[in-house]
């Protein structure tokens, strides 16, 4: 009787254990025909149009476009940043973090300012978007000038103290634009402006450059005014330099820090225009200075200059001194800086 009711014990428990299997089985199949929830879902940007042609502006108008985009992605897309290249701003104009579907925008504004002829500018839009971290997008545009000067900038040279240069420019209106030039002035006190040969869409000027009386580079502005309301007034640079009888290079000479008791040398070139100059005496200061001279060719010397200071230390402002038989430049400074430290 008592191995009969073992028996029964054994196969309920065989019983149970397969239900259990089964159990575990059926759970298994059921979670693996479960929809499976997305892992890793990334943003996707998409925009409507990659490039926008303004077609044709004329010069000084400002003009705005939007490039539409779409988040087509499970993820979340974020702009980190707006970048464009020079002449144009960019920015983005919605928010900055999209959802799936969700759309957005970045405004352009560009200013034809300056700018002539067919342009063409990049804006680039960065994002979290792992396929298309860096979106380039492109306006073109076609500028046209109501009024237009030639040259865009006067080089006057070199010009000798006492002598005297000219140029000419040349302003021109669109015949259709009715355009009128009102006034063409500059401010700086040694250019004379002289209008010639005017008709109705043409004018040139005579830019006359005399009586400079001091040295070295000069720049300065000719402002050209018209009856434009998108661009009234044109800005026209100009620039030189005014030499004399004798030209040098540097202006100035710098040694930086000098250890104690170890020499050192800078070297200045010192060209005669006048073939009639001659130099005729050379001074240095403080005396522990010395300087050597060496021809270079025909017209230019080589002056250099030997800093021995012995025990001095500290600062040092010398002056390299040039005398001459110049009229106009009898005696050239050129000043000499060093500091020495132990």
């Amino acid at each position: 009787m008592r191995k009969i009711v073992i028996y029964i014990f054994m196969l309920f428990l065989i019983f149970i254990a397969g239900n259990s299997i089964d159990v575990i089985a059926d759970d298994k199949i059921q979670n693996d025909t479960q929809p499976k929830n997305t892992v890793g879902a990334i943003p996707n940007i998409k925009f409507d149009e990659y490039k926008y042609n303004f077609g044709k502006i004329y010069s000084g108008e400002k003009v705005t476009h939007k490039f539409k985009f779409k988040n087509l992605g499970n993820g979340e897309l974020i702009i980190d940043k707006v970048k464009s290249s020079c002449g144009c701003t960019a920015a983005l104009s919605s928010k900055k973090n999209l959802k799936k579907n969700e759309e957005g925008e970045i405004e352009v504004r560009f200013n034809s300012g300056k700018y002539v002829g067919k342009i063409t500018k990049s804006i680039f839009v960065h994002s979290n978007d792992p396929v298309n971290p860096k979106v380039k997008l492109a306006i073109e545009v076609k500028i046209i000038e109501e009024v237009s000067v030639n040259p865009r900038r006067i080089n006057f040279g070199i010009v000798r103290m006492g002598g005297s240069c000219s140029q000419n420019i040349e302003i021109k209106t669109l015949p259709e634009s009715d355009i009128k030039i009102l006034k063409v002035e500059t401010s700086f006190p040694y250019i004379k402006l002289t209008e010639k040969n005017k008709n109705e869409s043409v004018c040139n000027y005579d830019v006359m450059l005399r009586g400079m009386e001091e040295f070295g580079k000069f720049n300065g502005f000719i402002f050209v005014h018209t009856d434009s309301k998108k661009k009234p007034r044109i800005d026209v640079p100009f620039n030189g330099e005014v030499i004399g009888d004798i030209t040098y290079y540097p202006s100035r000479l710098s040694f930086g820090t000098v250890k104690k008791n170890r020499e050192a040398k800078k070297s200045v070139i010192v060209t005669l225009v006048d073939k009639n100059v001659k130099i005729e005496k050379i001074e240095i200061e403080p005396p522990f200075m010395t300087y050597d001279i060496a021809p270079l060719n025909d017209d230019s010397q080589v002056i250099s200059v030997h800093l021995r200071q012995g025990e001095f230390s500290g600062k040092v402002n010398g002056n390299l001194m040039i005398y001459s038989n110049s009229s106009i430049q009898p005696a050239i400074y050129i000043p000499i800086l060093a500091t020495i430290n132990n």
